[in-house]
């Protein structure tokens, strides 16, 4: 079967469709929402195969009048979401690496077979079903997790809600800018934008806290949330909140407050190995999406990683 096949910028195509199929389909994750592209990328195009039975979005910037292809902060997943064919698999990677001859294209868990067919490299994501009772949710934790959460409760701590995420972000900037130096701040200042301004209901952020006895905040969440998932976007914790491990009770109050919701709290995973190892401590499923990083540009750049 013949499919058509291309590229349209952002502005071109048809966000009714292209969100309404987003929504639709399983591996359509919050992060392709064009208004969070909108906010969030450079700029974007779309692969459109047919009238929008498949899409692919490509964020994209320029440098030395290259346009190339990039990962966006804050963005985990994207890839072909609808329709996944293995015929016209091929014609789209021929027509993204002809229009963005370098970059990097982040595939989404449903994309295996596109995955393998472009040498994609995965990666790993942790999620759980909230779809059930906390009770029955919290007897699958490593036990010191219920522990160190209510010996905190007890000592008087306690988790709160709607902390400006301002205040989330320049903690987290505080704690973690060092490590985030392909971060810049501007890419920060619209996330705060998208959140504060955003007006898709089906698009919603929550900010959660851990305070001290004494007020103090040691330990924050940026949480988005849409039709499928709660998604962890960012987490930091003060030097005290580490030395109290009051992200336990950070993520416990969460998985309270959420639970027997009909989504699945996605960790967002992690390629560093003490963060994998807190949150393999809730006992998560892992799924993988992928990383496909190319370079069709002509010798001597070909030669560029």
């Amino acid at each position: 079967m013949k499919h058509n096949i291309e590229i349209l910028s952002s502005q071109e195509i048809d966000k009714n469709k292209w969100n309404k199929l987003v929504n639709d389909c399983n591996n359509g994750l919050i992060y392709a929402q064009s208004d969070l592209l909108d906010s969030l990328a450079d700029n974007w195009d779309a692969v459109i195969v047919g009238d929008y039975d498949a899409i692919l979005p490509i964020p994209h910037r320029k440098k030395w009048h290259i346009s190339y292809s990039y990962s966006v902060p804050f963005v985990q997943q994207l890839g072909l979401i609808g329709k996944s064919e293995f015929s016209y698999a091929e014609k789209i990677k021929s027509q993204i690496q002809k229009k963005f001859c370098y970059g990097t294209i982040q595939l989404n868990y449903g994309n295996v077979a596109i995955a393998s067919q472009f040498g994609a490299t995965p990666k790993t994501n942790m999620y759980l079903s909230l779809q059930q009772p906390f009770s029955v949710l919290e007897q699958t934790f490593k036990k010191e997790i219920s522990r160190i959460s209510n010996k905190l409760i007890t000592n008087n701590w306690s988790v709160k809600k709607n902390i400006p995420i301002k205040d989330c972000m320049h903690l987290y900037r505080r704690l973690l800018g060092h490590k985030l130096q392909n971060i810049r701040e501007e890419d920060f200042e619209r996330l705060v934008r998208f959140c504060h301004k955003n007006k898709n209901e089906n698009l919603q952020y929550f900010t959660r806290a851990v305070v001290n006895p004494s007020g103090e905040i040691c330990s924050v969440a940026v949480l988005l949330r849409d039709n499928k998932r709660i998604y962890n976007i960012i987490n930091a914790s003060t030097a005290e909140g580490k030395k109290t491990s009051a992200n336990y009770l950070l993520y416990y109050e969460c998985l309270k407050e959420f639970s027997e919701l009909p989504l699945l709290f996605d960790f967002e995973g992690s390629s560093i190995p003490g963060i994998a190892s807190f949150y393999n401590k809730f006992n998560p499923l892992k799924e993988f999406y992928f990383i496909w990083h190319y370079n069709a540009l002509p010798f001597p750049l070909s030669l560029i990683p």
